[in-house]
């Protein structure tokens, strides 16, 4: 009840003095508001990370590169290497058949493009894309059929995967291209899916106004079977990728990775695998940005001391016009507890005020600056748009700290000039002119 009486008397001081209680509220909603936005943008900018790279497809591989362990280099000795001292198909079998549980390849390479002849006899090109489980992307929407798997690259099946731009220009409207055969100068594939084309094509590959024809479009051969036509069964790589299963722990993972290679290259003590994790890479770069985030919250919140100041301020202010009102209430028996108390709720609720219209204000800004981004990318980066998922997503512990933080800067000033208050002689505070 006394609580409920202090609150009240607390809003009819704040109401009775508008200007001054805004002008005292300045310092912590400025404080609040900058802390707030600069969290929004940071806690924004690791969401729009997260769903850009989930955008991008299967992000659960490692990157391996073959290097030269020159430490172990004498000063006047040069190291010469092979191809054979590089990352192998072979090796890598070897790793998938050693842990099948925990690693699987999904290679992808480029092997040039053909000319085909359309049914109404109309030449156009294509680009073959190999690729070893396309089943295992996210990023590839199928429209009908399936996606080529790991058994069509263990048998060396000739099939293809095609784009809807790719049945436009091969087939009549009416033609069903699951299970068509195109010939092609390797040899005769079946169409066995068909898959979106990424909206990038039109954007950035296709010239504005040009036609169906004209445009060249990927498809996708079993990885395996295009090596095995062209006679490349076993390839030396500085670089390749292994992707692995989410269900296990990634460090345990990359240990796994690590000893594998060592015992490989047992043998070749100049050559090491340099492994790198898209997942840690991605971890590495959220936690630069806590951390700028963090320092600059840190400097931001320093105008809250500012803001707490005037708080002080302005209840010793209040305190000394209100003297003969203090010695009323002590000389009809008013403890000192109870007039520390209204001081004190009266400097909270100043601060809690301040704080939620700063809040309000700092996540508005932040909002703000997400939107004119997003039209910045739109307007002068249209191409990569589709990229960029750009997400503003205000922080949540930000806002409750703030709010926290706010009840606590309201008792940590407060309390000083209320204790003031409650120490007051009665006698003197009714003398007071």
């Amino acid at each position: 009840m006394q609580f409920i009486e202090n609150l009240r008397l607390a809003l009819t001081s704040i109401a009775a003095n508008k200007m001054r209680s805004i002008l005292t509220m300045l310092g912590i909603i400025i404080g609040i508001s900058a802390v707030i936005m600069i969290t929004t943008i940071g806690t924004s900018i690791q969401k729009t990370l997260v769903n850009t790279f989930n955008s991008i497809g299967n992000m659960n591989y490692f990157q391996l590169y073959a290097q030269v362990n020159y430490s172990n280099e004498e000063d006047d000795e040069i190291i010469n290497y092979t191809d054979e001292d590089l990352i192998s198909r072979q090796m890598l079998d070897k790793l998938v058949d050693t842990y099948p549980d925990y690693f699987y390849l999904n290679m992808t390479e480029s092997f040039g493009g053909f000319e085909l002849k359309n049914w109404k006899d109309q030449t156009f090109k294509a680009s073959i894309i190999g690729r070893m489980n396309v089943e295992g992307d996210n990023d590839i929407k199928f429209t009908r059929g399936r996606k080529i798997n790991k058994t069509d690259n263990d048998l060396h099946k000739q099939v293809l995967n095609v784009s809807t731009l790719f049945v436009q220009q091969y087939l009549p409207d009416t033609a069903d291209p699951i299970g068509q055969t195109v010939s092609t100068d390797m040899g005769d594939f079946v169409i066995v899916g068909v898959f979106e084309l990424p909206a990038i094509y039109e954007k950035q590959i296709y010239k504005p106004g040009q036609k169906t024809i004209e445009k060249v479009t990927p498809v996708y051969v079993p990885y395996d079977t295009v090596m095995n036509l062209t006679h490349q069964e076993n390839s030396y790589n500085y670089y390749a990728e292994v992707y692995y299963n989410p269900e296990y722990d990634v460090e345990m993972l990359e240990n796994t990775l690590q000893k594998f290679f060592e015992d490989e290259y047992a043998e070749k003590p100049y050559m090491y695998i340099e492994i790198e994790n898209m997942q840690s890479q991605l971890g590495m770069i959220n936690t630069v940005i806590n951390v700028i985030t963090i320092a600059i919250s840190i400097i931001a919140a320093i105008s809250l001391i500012v803001g707490g100041v005037g708080v002080m301020n302005i209840m010793l202010v209040s305190i000394t016009e209100r003297t003969k009102e203090i010695g009323v209430r002590k000389a009809l028996g008013a403890q000192n507890s109870a007039i520390r108390m209204q001081f004190v709720v009266e400097a909270i609720l100043l601060c809690l005020i301040g704080g939620i219209i700063g809040i309000i204000l700092g996540i508005a800004g932040g909002m703000l600056i997400g939107f004119i981004a997003k039209q910045l990318v739109m307007n002068f980066y249209a191409e990569y748009a589709e990229l960029f998922s750009i997400t503003i997503q205000p922080s949540i512990p930000a806002i409750l700290i703030s709010v926290g933080f706010s009840i606590l800067t309201g008792v940590f000033f407060g309390y000083y000039p209320a204790n003031k208050a409650a120490k007051m002689n009665p006698i003197d505070a009714l003398r007071y002119d």
